[in-house]
């Protein structure tokens, strides 16, 4: 009798065993205990770290007159500049005047017809990315602007 028990505890054991080695193969090799730091450790910095935004709102709103026979007469907008770099703020701060100059510029140049729709809009933030990267890059550094946000846009 205790030579039966000896053997069951023993198949059990063995059985055990084969059972939890099969399980740890199959965990080892779907990568299910990879240490998590040795999986960070192989993924970019990009993906590891969220990306802070900074937003700078030109303030105050821009205020235009609309040129021609339209039935609007002046614009007024707001616009924020979105960057991943905390100095371009500082950058946009330092050289508001020129900033605000060059997107004043931008702004007569519309026509009330084009900024109805939505490819007019899509094109002026699009126009006024480009000029003011070139203003943060004249002053800073190459391709730190981000976006350039219509927040508020009023035509009468």
């Amino acid at each position: 009798m205790k030579q039966k028990i000896i053997i069951g505890v023993i198949a059990f054991f063995g059985l055990a065993i084969i059972v939890g080695g099969s399980v740890f193969a199959a965990l080892h090799f779907t990568g299910a205990l990879e240490d998590k730091a040795d999986m960070a450790a192989a993924m970019p910095v990009e993906e590891m770290l969220p990306e802070n935004i900074y937003y700078y709102s030109m303030q105050p709103e821009f205020v235009v007159n609309f040129q021609g026979k339209s039935r609007a007469k002046f614009l007024m907008i707001e616009m924020t500049v979105a960057t991943h770099d905390e100095e371009v703020l500082t950058i946009l701060s330092d050289h508001d005047p020129e900033l605000r100059n060059v997107v004043l510029d931008l702004l007569s140049e519309q026509e009330a017809s084009e900024l109805s729709t939505v490819e007019g809009k899509q094109l002026l933030r699009e126009t006024a990315l480009s000029l003011i990267a070139e203003i943060v890059e004249r002053h800073h550094e190459p391709e730190k602007v981000h976006d350039v946000f219509i927040t508020r846009l009023v035509m009468q």
